[in-house]
């Protein structure tokens, strides 16, 4: 089965030159159709920052995607929420990695993925794995 468009969206900046990724779990292969306002979450992170970068990093993607016309914010009302619960992440520094090069290790993120009307009903459901180059 073909991931769908969105699922691409998941695999997500911190694992730049990723040589590996794995889509899992969606629960349609219909597109998604445009709404005017999506409001993107992540948690799970023990650095805040990190999750704070995948979001933005997904928030562009979305609307450079052309699925969105707008981001919204909390408490705002939106047309698809996508919540990004971080299972797992590993961000090699870029210190470590000129320093050690491949000894650094890898950039790992892992996640689960749910795209929510506004209703809360869930319309797409999918866990995201990838990992760098070493």
């Amino acid at each position: 089965m073909r991931p769908p468009g969105l699922a691409t969206l998941g695999l997500l900046p911190l694992a730049a030159c990723s040589t590996e990724g794995m889509v899992t779990g969606a629960t349609s292969a219909a597109p998604l159709p445009r709404a005017a306002a999506w409001l993107v979450t992540a948690h799970g992170c023990e650095d805040a920052s990190l999750c704070e970068t995948m979001r933005l990093a997904v928030a562009q993607q979305v609307l450079g995607a052309g699925l969105a016309e707008r981001m919204a914010v909390a408490g705002q009302p939106a047309d698809r929420a996508l919540d990004i619960q971080v299972t797992q992440v590993r961000a090699v520094s870029g210190t470590a990695r000129v320093m050690l090069g491949a000894m650094a290790g890898r950039n790992v993120v892992a996640a689960t993925n749910t795209v929510r009307a506004p209703d809360g009903t869930t319309l797409r459901s999918f866990k995201v794995e990838s990992a760098s180059a070493r």
